[in-house]
């Protein structure tokens, strides 16, 4: 004899599993997107910082807006591109002038992206450091609380490309 129905026990036990289930899901695909939007940043900052080696940007006189959209028309994944990307760009005499003067620091003490970046492509055989900045947007609130690194909970995207310029005329 049953004294107890099972009735609804898959829907209950489907519940307790649903959740962190969906919970991990979101966050690897998020995850995911994060690493794909790192790497697209990475290539079009180091396909656009060939002109700068090259001398093209400052034979034509870019300023630094005209390389960004440059670098955002090469990122095919980066939302927003043309008003979130900062990008800085230092020239050192040598490699050990650049270790020593080091990167930029993008972030404030309260964890907001600066805009005080350095725009100075060098000249010939200069050493150069181009530093790219994109503020990524979490939506899934486990994975902005985990690798978000702004205060705004969005996750700060960076590469960097040291280089030394090709011995070009210096018009």
């Amino acid at each position: 004899m049953r004294l107890r129905g099972d009735r609804g026990v898959t829907l209950v036990e489907f519940a307790i599993v649903v959740v962190p289930f969906f919970i991990l899901l979101f966050g690897s695909l998020e995850l995911g997107f994060v690493l794909w939007g790192t790497y697209d940043l990475e290539n079009a900052t180091n396909d656009v910082a060939r002109s700068i080696r090259t001398g093209e940007v400052r034979s034509a006189n870019l300023s630094p807006e005209q390389f960004r959209e440059r670098v955002c028309s090469q990122a095919t994944l980066l939302p927003d591109c043309a008003n979130e990307l900062r990008v800085d760009v230092r020239s050192f005499t040598s490699v050990g002038a650049m270790q020593a003067g080091g990167s930029p620091e993008p972030l404030d003490e309260d964890g907001n992206l600066q805009d005080n970046f350095t725009w100075n492509t060098g000249g010939p055989s200069s050493v150069v450091l181009v530093t790219a900045f994109y503020p990524w947007p979490l939506f899934n609130l486990t994975t902005a609380y985990s690798i978000s690194n702004m205060a705004d909970g969005n996750r700060l995207l960076r590469t960097s490309i040291a280089f030394r310029n090709e011995p070009y005329p210096d018009n």
